[in-house]
């Protein structure tokens, strides 16, 4: 049902959030903070973002530029918790690897 379908949205948009706080938590001097409605969540960073944006393409994460530097992560409303766990593993590396 379509309450259903929303209420997983929900759930895995707080899922998201929460993952990706943690990532801010671990590397407090990329991320500057993380904002989220349902799932359209950006990721500001204290840097520019276009080469954090190029290092997530090389690890077939796709996200896009939005203000200042922050990036937009859009995953789709169908997306499945296995896939949002890979998007934070593909953050996660490319912060370990990432010179400020």
């Amino acid at each position: 049902s379509n309450k259903k379908f929303l209420n997983n949205v929900k759930k895995l948009s707080k899922y998201f959030i929460i993952n990706l706080n943690n990532l801010k938590n671990e590397y407090p001097n990329i991320i500057k903070e993380v904002r989220g409605i349902g799932l359209l969540i950006g990721l500001q960073l204290y840097g520019d973002q276009s080469k954090f944006i190029k290092k997530l393409m090389d690890n077939n994460l796709l996200t896009i530029r939005a203000g200042e530097n922050v990036i937009r992560i859009l995953p789709p409303l169908t997306v499945k918790k296995k896939e949002i766990d890979l998007a934070i593993k593909i953050i996660k590396k490319v912060c370990k690897e990432y010179k400020v």
